[in-house]
């Protein structure tokens, strides 16, 4: 996965959708348990090699980049699994944030595919940006009443769905019950945990069934870890032991249960010292048509036709530094946001322009009477350290 050098983007990563990323990754996990999908399997995890497991078990790390497991692995940390067992390295979706990935890790499409480009999502056509997976608006209101038809609306294709043996979703806490997890909705069973042991424990029962079954299991507390603490903080480097050994623990509570066991992760971060709050750029918003959407470290940007130049000289002086930017219209060109037939609001959800952070650099575009914050590490841009994920599998 070299970076690309030339271009608009020379020097980041594209992720390496011709069978090595995570939507290949499904793809092979989805026909191995009898579905379809319109992907390439992952190169060298082809679906036949997992159709004789009883079970897939796939689990989420969310944050774990291959480049943090690197050093922690370097430090003598992880020796209950992670340093027990080989990895390969794959990469994730653009963006490289957990609101993309994780719809492509419930459904099996890509982010051209779902349309989901960020944590906040531009909805042109109900006039909102939207902080999608809470459904909510940026500014923290419903994002629509209760009678609205979600799943219509985000018109979601789900490869998962085709599956025809059992299909199980388990994570943290309200996640399996949320209005977004429910809109476009393909499985059998949903169940919550607040704790590592309980995500233990649930698995472990999941792999007792003698009916063939995919689960779909997620942990989003080391990514939670990273942004408030940083990568590289005592606190992290804790809570990556802890789920180290639980996983450790779950490997050996799954030996004779016939189960293919995966475990990979949505995105890497990066910590991210340098902050620029967007609002504070005298004149920035006043370009916007909406407010941005996107990430810490890709900004989507709608600008007013009659203040283009206006907004390109802003960033040209205050932002050069910070940034890459690139026409929303080039991205969509290098099919960035991976293959697939595009949804069918793709375009108008893809910024006119997009900020592409530099090393070290994040964005804040806080809307109006409310107060900044950022964290200490952040993702969603395309750095190799965001892009590239590790891939375990260990058989039970």
């Amino acid at each position: 996965m070299p970076p690309i050098h030339k271009g608009p983007l020379a020097g980041f990563y594209m992720p390496d959708y011709r069978r090595g990323s995570v939507i290949n990754l499904l793809a092979s996990i989805i026909r191995s348990r009898g579905g379809r999908s319109p992907h390439e399997d992952l190169a060298d995890l082809p679906a036949r090699s997992l159709r004789p497991a009883r079970h897939v078990v796939y689990l989420l790390v969310d944050g774990l980049g291959e480049a943090q497991l690197a050093r922690l692995l370097s430090s003598g940390r992880g020796t209950a699994f992670f340093a027990q067992h080989p990895h390969r390295i794959i990469s994730t979706v653009f963006p490289a944030t957990t609101a993309a990935a994780v719809t492509t890790f419930g459904t099996g499409a890509s982010p051209a595919e779902h349309g989901v480009l960020g944590w906040h999502l531009h909805l042109h056509d109900l006039g909102l940006v939207s902080t999608i997976l809470l459904t909510k608006t940026k500014t923290g209101s419903p994002m629509a009443r209760e009678d609205f038809d979600l799943g219509k609306y985000l018109d979601t294709p789900s490869y998962i769905s085709s599956i025809p043996c059992r299909k199980e979703l388990l994570s943290w806490a309200h996640i399996p019950q949320s209005r977004y997890s429910r809109a476009n909705d393909p499985w059998d069973y949903r169940g919550g945990y607040r704790m590592l042991t309980g995500m233990v424990r649930q698995v472990a029962v999941c792999a007792q069934r003698r009916s063939r079954s995919v689960t779909y299991v997620y942990w989003p507390e080391y990514d939670s870890h990273c942004h408030e603490y940083s990568c590289e903080h005592p606190k992290t480097r804790r809570h990556f032991e802890e789920v180290d050994r639980a996983i450790g623990r779950l490997v050996r509570m799954l030996q004779g249960t016939d189960t293919a066991l995966v475990i990979t992760a949505d995105h890497g971060l990066v910590d991210t010292p340098h902050d620029v709050e967007l609002r504070d750029v005298k004149g920035f918003y006043d370009c916007l048509a909406a407010l941005p959407s996107g990430d810490a470290r890709q900004v989507q940007c709608f600008v007013r036709p009659a203040r283009v130049e206006r907004f390109l000289r802003l960033v040209r002086e205050r932002l050069s530094n910070a940034c890459v930017c690139v026409p929303g219209s080039y991205l969509l060109e290098q099919r960035v946001f991976g293959p697939g037939r595009l949804h069918r609001s793709l375009e108008n959800r893809v910024g006119d322009y997009v900020l592409l952070a530099k090393s070290g650099c994040a964005f804040g575009s806080t809307p109006p009477g409310m107060e900044s914050s950022f964290n200490k590490a952040s993702h969603g841009g395309m750095s190799a350290e965001e892009v590239r994920v590790p891939l375990y599998v260990v058989w039970c």
